[in-house]
């Protein structure tokens, strides 16, 4: 399994230094590393955020035991297409809920989304058809001018994905739907990520992995009077990052 990290061990480094603790994470790098991994996917998921290097970045020269991302990731995900409040849901069957005219609105499960390599959605007969691989689809960008679906990123990078439900109308009908259910009605593949990994990141990754090499057995105290034990030194540098992907939420 690589070692991806968000930061380098020197951040790490820093990060114990700042808190008065020992910094010389190079008599056990193993465990340092460890400490950085551990710590990076939790970050992603708390945020539903992905960020990744650009060439030449300096965080690539100074990493050496951590695997630093240079690319967006992927994801496959089943969503549900929204439906509109119960109180107008006729005799027909449930009905999409829209936005932007006649769209659609799915919400993604990550931010900064990129593109989308696949857009499965439910047909009539209970098969699903590739809208981004037909030629009978098209793809466009906000703002919306008449194509069939688009990815909006807005600037806190939360991404959603929308559908023109026109094209899931029964033949001559305005108002009724050849689905009689939209729950798992799109199967989606697409790349997320953030170009540039920003350094509130990097700190806030090492200081809770400080954190954490605080609280391992492995790992010693120094003996004086102004550190006043592991717990909470680690409760201090938790904070500390908390504080730091506060601007990310």
């Amino acid at each position: 399994m690589p070692n991806t990290g968000y930061c380098t061990l020197e951040d790490l480094r820093k990060a114990l230094n700042a808190a008065d603790l020992p910094g010389d994470v190079s008599q056990d790098p193993a465990i340092a590393v460890k400490a950085i991994t551990a710590q990076t996917e939790p970050v992603e998921k708390e945020l539903k955020r992905h960020w990744y290097a650009q060439e030449g970045d300096q965080i690539l020269t100074e990493a050496t035991e951590i695997d630093i991302p240079t690319s967006p990731k992927t994801r496959n995900d089943e969503e549900d297409i929204p439906t509109a409040s119960a109180f107008i849901v006729d005799e027909d069957g449930p009905v999409p809920k829209t936005s932007q005219g006649t769209y659609a609105k799915i919400t993604l499960a990550r931010r900064d989304a990129e593109s989308l390599s696949a857009l499965h959605v439910r047909q009539e007969d209970g098969t699903y058809e590739d809208w981004a691989a037909s030629e009978g689809y098209s793809e466009g960008s906000w703002p919306p001018s008449g194509e069939d679906y688009y990815l909006r990123v807005n600037n806190g990078g939360w991404s959603r994905l929308y559908l023109d439900t026109t094209n899931l109308l029964k033949p001559e009908e305005d108002d009724e739907y050849v689905l009689d259910s939209f729950a798992n009605a799109v199967y989606l593949e697409w790349s997320y990520g953030h170009e540039g990994i920003p350094e509130n990141v990097r700190r806030a990754v090492a200081f809770r992995a400080a954190a954490d090499l605080t609280e391992s057995p492995s790992f010693s105290i120094p003996d004086n009077s102004e550190v006043y034990g592991a717990e909470s030194k680690a409760s201090e540098l938790r904070e500390q990052a908390d504080e730091l992907l506060e601007v990310y939420k």
